[in-house]
């Protein structure tokens, strides 16, 4: 049996704000990346939570 992938990708927006979700399954693992007006903002692995909230700060 080969590797399967399967990729599920909703978006929403309430008050102004667009709200990405992707649900990925790969190789018996679920993972779901959660983006904020193009922000990335958490992500889950197999429902554990393995980043929250990246923020990254440029001074030009």
């Amino acid at each position: 049996m080969g590797n399967f992938r399967s990729v599920s990708t909703s978006t929403r927006i309430v008050n102004g704000k667009r709200t990405t979700t992707k649900k990925i399954k790969e190789n018996g693992q679920e993972r779901i990346e959660i983006e904020e007006d193009g922000m990335l903002k958490k992500v889950l692995i197999n429902g554990k939570t393995v980043l929250f909230q990246l923020q990254v700060l440029v001074l030009f």
